[in-house]
């Protein structure tokens, strides 16, 4: 098959870790012996560089060509209804649709707005159109069109990462409930998997006999460190120490932090592995790739009591709290750390649940999924 993916952004030399998780998907789907083609207008603004606009690599039995013409991006900058980024967006993604050597089976557009994007070319050429729906708040990230209707009604199938981007997205009227699929985010079970935890600890010269909770996501309000340093400061007894993972405005500050910063993607499993616990109380989430990663090392997971956690969070595998209120997050963790049977009990179901979502079994259902559409059709 070749499957076309549209998104706004995809991992390069200038770009090496944001929007990491379609490249993830695209090499899954390409080593199942598919060509996969990307088009990703770079931000020639954002990183002062000319990007190459073309790049090919062979992944298992298949390909992946990724076409990246430049765009100038004026940040949030209108002229009454007019934005000057969506436009050189807009041209950069029709030189990209040049670009392509071959007619796609399907267009595969990576959040609403890159599927509205493809919306015009795949109708145009008759192309099915797909949609994978992961946004945090769909209402606020999709600029809904006038012509949302015709749009929506072409769409052949909706990819969601979680029941509530399902339900969110039919609400809003996008789609409908038999055009849905829902597919949980997963992990590369080859990087991210249990490792022996003191081996870890000796390796980053980490403490062996600490209580250790990891962080892992954007250092701002929705993701919620400063929410975790404020809990680890009320707590009492033996000490917690942390390690914060991540980058942004908002730095966590409190005593026993081990780590604080942005760390390649390759090297979180190896820091999630030498913690014995993730907590991450996040406003607002498709489905968050952090947890299921955490998950996959075999981490209990600390989250947020919110719809967008259900798929994969269960009392099997976590202590989900209100992500507002600092005193259950601190309550939390001193449960874990105090109460070594349920730490264990709750590492065996997140590691339970994580084998069923792996990069390999996502991209298997998806294809089957879209090729359903396509027979169908």
């Amino acid at each position: 098959m070749n499957l076309c993916f549209v998104t706004y952004k995809y991992p390069g030399k200038h770009n090496t870790s944001d929007y990491a998780f379609v490249k993830q998907l695209v090499d899954a789907i390409a080593h199942l012996g598919h060509h996969c083609f990307v088009l990703a207008p770079f931000n020639i603004s954002h990183y002062r560089k000319l990007s190459e606009s073309k790049e090919e690599y062979a992944c298992g039995k298949g390909k992946v060509t990724v076409y990246r013409p430049g765009y100038l991006s004026f940040s949030n900058l209108h002229i009454g209804k007019f934005y000057p980024s969506k436009w050189t967006h807009k041209l950069a993604l029709k030189k990209a649709f040049r670009m392509l050597n071959v007619r796609p089976d399907a267009i595969y557009g990576h959040f609403w707005d890159s599927a509205y994007n493809g919306f015009e070319y795949a109708k145009r050429n008759g192309i099915p159109l797909f949609v994978a729906t992961g946004e945090s708040e769909i209402q606020k990230l999709f600029s809904f069109p006038k012509d949302q209707k015709a749009f929506s009604d072409y769409v052949s199938g909706v990819i969601c990462v979680s029941s509530k981007n399902k339900d969110e997205s039919i609400s809003l009227g996008l789609t409908t409930a038999e055009k849905c699929a829902v597919f949980p985010n997963a992990v590369n079970a080859e990087l991210f998997k249990k490792l022996e935890k003191m081996q870890c600890r000796e390796q980053l010269n980490l403490p062996q006999d600490v209580f250790i909770i990891a962080f892992v996501g954007w250092f701002i309000e929705r993701k919620g460190p400063q929410r975790v340093a404020e809990a680890i400061k009320r707590i009492q007894g033996k000490p917690v120490y942390s390690l914060f993972i991540g980058k942004g405005e908002q730095e966590p500050h409190c005593d026993n932090i081990l780590f604080k910063g942005a760390l390649p993607h390759d090297k979180v499993p190896l820091y999630l592995n030498a913690a014995d616990v993730f907590v991450l109380p996040t406003l607002h989430e498709g489905c968050c790739n952090a947890v299921v990663e955490a998950m996959a090392c075999g981490l209990p997971v600390v989250s947020s009591n919110l719809p967008f956690n259900w798929d994969v969070l269960d009392d099997t595998n976590s202590i989900m709290i209100d992500p507002n209120n600092i005193d259950e997050i601190a309550s939390a963790i001193c449960m874990l750390r105090d109460n070594h049977d349920l730490l264990l009990c709750l590492s065996e179901g997140a590691l339970k649940k994580a084998e069923h979502l792996t990069l390999k079994s996502r991209s298997e259902g998806i294809l089957a999924f879209i090729n359903s559409k396509l027979n169908n059709g």
